[in-house]
């Protein structure tokens, strides 16, 4: 299923409703995304941040995903992932200076939260601000998931959970 803009963004109001407790739950539905369902463009948002983030990370956040200079709008499924095939994507912002920015490459792997199977989107390998991000992503609806996004700070062993997103997938002719 594909959303219009305007269904994607009532979709989105409704889930910065959740709690985190509420996202617990809606991750551990436990079921994978197809590249079908995702391709191309998405609408976004993060839904919650972790409260025991640092201070200096909310502000990181801030400046750049929800600042004047560009705000996060969504992702591009741009490459397939599926078993054994990695894909790659983008984020996407609606700015005057960048309108894409830090790439991810996206495969299956088990998540970090409770060891079961997930999509990663994974930034590791893209040089940028963000390096040490990987995003755990599950379905919770047709053409509807929900992100878990983790960051691996490097005094810290295991990986820090940085908050909730959401990506609605976009109707092929929509787009923003």
């Amino acid at each position: 299923m594909r959303y219009s803009v305007t269904e994607a963004r009532v979709i989105i109001e409704q889930l910065k409703k959740c709690s985190i407790s509420d996202l617990n739950t809606l991750f551990n539905v436990e079921t994978l995304p197809m590249f079908e369902e995702l391709e191309g463009e998405t609408a976004g948002a993060i839904l919650a941040l972790n409260p025991k983030n640092p201070w200096w990370l909310m502000c990181m956040i801030k400046i750049l995903f929800k600042s004047p200079l560009g705000q996060w709008t969504g992702k591009k499924f741009l490459t397939s992932f599926n078993k054994g095939k990695n894909g790659y994507g983008i984020n996407l912002f609606k700015s005057k200076f960048l309108t894409c920015l830090f790439k991810f490459d996206t495969y299956i792997k088990n998540a970090y939260v409770d060891d079961k199977p997930c999509l990663a989107l994974d930034y590791r390998a893209h040089r940028s601000s963000i390096f040490g991000l990987v995003d755990d992503v599950r379905k919770i609806k047709d053409g509807l998931v929900l992100g878990r996004a983790y960051y691996k700070f490097p005094w810290r062993k295991q990986m820090w959970l940085v908050g909730y997103f959401v990506l609605c997938a976009l109707n092929k002719d929509k787009i923003m």
